[in-house]
């Protein structure tokens, strides 16, 4: 049986871009109450993470340098890639080794530390040291327990390593993949990491599938009738483009010219969907940088619901994304769902429960205060595209 692997916290450490040590974790620091439970996921006993996760800040506080290092991180470690092959070459700076600590829960009751320190050298980053820890999940642990491994057994370091492992091993790989498999079993399955940093700034048309569903094209554009994107035999996407209430098609290879006639927000928005319905299919993470970037509020309300709804979010998918929304944080209800990006001297990162101790506070008026800093879709639209992705999900 393979076992599931979920991540926890990620902790950066003399990064010269950051705050001496910044800490991201998915698990919950506040009381989780029945109201709010289907907005996290219980993995045992007191430990739960929350399904959502937002950054907010001002521009240049580092939010997407941060979406990039958790993005990075996760890749290199979960996905067998090189440093250069990952978020974390366009992240690291300096002359000084970096320090990342990594976190994971593993469903065999097993709490893993993945401890590495990052040197540069010739223009280029290796690893310079890592060691993996690992101890024994208790159902009595309380979150301080959590992620203390003072205790915790050395499962592997890499400064011990047989000649003939190093002499495999390049130095810009990472040792955790003895950790997914052991010997030559398959010891965990981690999570999908889905990376949509890519459609920030950049307005793309992406869909699998030869017919977008006529359920998001209502939603996003209820003027559309459809919107086919067909592959020629050379590869290439051609898309056939119709509107309600007109007799001619819109056909073209070019996307360009689709684009003279859709909506920044209707082909980010397809494109968005279709990365949605993926990672709430498996039950992974996706990270999406600015969620509001050419969507209006209802929209974005929109994809967040479908991460705290149970009936869709089967899974136990993770959304980890920043905004410059305000008012979307009092749509957040816990807050320790909320981290809030500041820049002085350097950036740093802030857990907005480890600092407003009120609830009947708003959020909104809390973020403005501090400076820290076209119309709604049809309501009848917005229930069928939910029914559409619940069924979606679920295989229906």
């Amino acid at each position: 049986m393979v076992e599931k692997l979920n991540f926890l916290k990620l902790v950066v450490k003399n990064h010269p871009l950051l705050t001496d040590e910044v800490s991201f974790s998915l698990v919950a620091d506040q009381r989780v109450s029945q109201d709010d439970s289907d907005q996290l996921t219980n993995l045992y006993g007191r430990i739960w993470v929350n399904n959502v996760m937002t950054i907010v800040g001002r521009n240049a506080t580092g939010k997407t340098t941060i979406m990039k290092l958790l993005l990075g991180t996760l890749s290199f470690l979960l996905n067998n890639r090189s440093i250069d092959q990952t978020r974390l070459a366009g992240t690291l700076f300096g002359r000084e080794p970096i320090t990342l600590e990594t976190y994971f829960y593993g469903s065999d009751s097993k709490l893993y530390l993945d401890e590495v320190v990052l040197s540069p050298f010739q223009g280029s980053w290796s690893v310079e040291s890592e060691i993996i820890r690992v101890k024994k999940a208790y159902v009595n642990d309380t979150k301080n327990k959590l992620f203390d491994f003072t205790n915790a057994d050395v499962f592997r370091d890499r400064s011990q390593l047989d000649d003939l492992t190093k002499s495999v091993l390049a130095p810009d790989d990472s040792l955790f993949r003895t950790v997914l498999v052991q010997g030559q079993k398959k010891i965990y399955q981690a999570q999908n990491i889905f990376d949509t940093l890519f459609f920030t700034n950049v307005n793309a048309l992406t869909y699998d599938q030869a017919q977008v569903p006529g359920t998001i094209l209502a939603y996003l554009d209820p003027t559309i009738e459809y919107l086919k994107i067909e592959t020629t035999d050379a590869g290439q996407s051609f898309y056939r483009l119709k509107f309600k209430n007109s007799t001619t098609e819109i056909t073209d290879n070019n996307f360009a010219t689709i684009e003279l006639y859709l909506s920044s927000g209707t082909a980010k928005g397809i494109t968005l969907y279709q990365h949605v319905l993926g990672v709430l299919k498996v039950g992974g993470i996706i990270f999406i940088d600015e969620l509001e970037n050419h969507f209006n509020q209802a929209i974005v309300r929109s994809f967040i619901e479908y991460f705290t709804n149970p009936r869709i979010n089967v899974k136990r998918a993770t959304l980890i994304f920043s905004t410059h929304y305000s008012e979307l944080l009092d749509d957040i209800s816990r807050g320790d769902q909320i981290y809030i990006a500041r820049r002085e001297n350097r950036m740093s990162l802030t857990r907005y429960s480890d600092t407003i101790a009120r609830s009947d506070i708003s959020k909104t008026e809390v973020f403005d205060a501090n400076n820290l800093g076209g119309t709604s879709p049809d309501y009848d639209t917005f229930i069928a595209l939910r029914k559409a992705t619940r069924e979606a999900v679920n295989g229906k």
